[in-house]
């Protein structure tokens, strides 16, 4: 499994075509695990150097900049793990169907498996960003960077997951990826309008 792990990183058409092709998505599960605990774990480290942040500015200000409720870890860490099952199982569905229409052949646990082992850059990223934002206020920006960063990265992977699991060509991998998430973005918009003007009927 760590072999295929660094092959990920370093050859993912090829890996993510083996692990999609053998259907190991009970390893893309366990990397799934993995990466939601080590991200909800730097989110606490990093939720606990933005509180000693404030706590400082708050010496120069007149108004509280934190809230006095801190959030449990427990609860952070399975919020963390749980929204990361059920968007790893989502997002397959999702790409899943949406892969058919440009004629994807591959299974869902295909998919599922290439998803899993496409987070692996996380694994690298969190525990980097959960260090950097150590450092104070610059390392929170440098731990921001680092998000990103790996956060483009995995999105490429996710592509190359979708291709080589349902074996379509790269553009309509990527097309399968956008149309999704263009769709949510536009009802997440629409929803919003939504609310906005339900709060403004209601306090007119």
């Amino acid at each position: 499994m760590w072999e295929r792990i660094f092959g990920a990183l370093r050859a993912p058409g090829k890996t993510l075509n083996q692990v999609a092709e053998k259907n190991l998505w009970k390893e893309g599960l366990l990397i799934i695990v993995v990466v939601a605990i080590l991200q909800g774990m730097s989110s606490l480290v990093a939720q606990g150097n933005q509180d000693l942040l404030f706590r400082y500015l708050e010496q120069f200000s007149d108004q509280p900049l934190m809230d006095s409720i801190q959030y449990s870890p427990a609860f952070t860490i399975f919020s963390s793990l749980f929204g990361g099952l059920l968007a790893w199982v989502i997002a397959g569905g999702i790409f899943f169907l949406f892969a058919k229409l440009f004629k994807g052949q591959g299974t869902f646990s295909g998919m599922l498996a290439g998803l899993g082992y496409a987070s692996t850059p996380y694994i690298i990223g969190a525990p980097l960003a959960a260090l950097a934002s150590l450092a104070g206020a610059g390392g929170l920006i440098i731990g921001g960077v680092i998000s990103f960063a790996v956060a483009i990265w995995v999105l490429v992977l996710n592509i190359i997951a979708i291709r080589e699991s349902q074996q379509i060509g790269t553009g309509a991998a990527v097309a399968t990826f956008l149309i999704p998430v263009v769709l949510l973005f536009i009802l997440a918009l629409i929803l919003a309008g939504v609310i906005v003007a339900m709060l403004m009927t209601f306090t007119g």
